[in-house]
């Protein structure tokens, strides 16, 4: 047999794992996206530029940032 009755647990216990991996990386992708995004438009307002930002996605907080003139 390749599996024994006790695999269950280990099969649940992965799926935890990767479903919490999966979490991490998007809190981490976001949290690094609000980073630039803040970066970005600070000093875009310090030279009195004029910008374009589009988040593409809330969860990720992935975007598009252009300067416009």
């Amino acid at each position: 047999m390749l599996f024994k009755k006790s695999a269950g647990p280990y099969i649940l216990l992965t799926l935890l794992f990767i479903a919490l991996l999966a979490l991490l990386l998007t809190a981490i992708q976001r949290y690094f996206h609000s980073s630039e995004i803040n970066l970005l438009t600070e000093k875009a307002e310090e030279q009195n530029l004029e910008y374009e930002l589009v988040i593409h996605n809330q969860l990720t907080n992935s975007y598009s940032f252009t300067i416009t003139e």
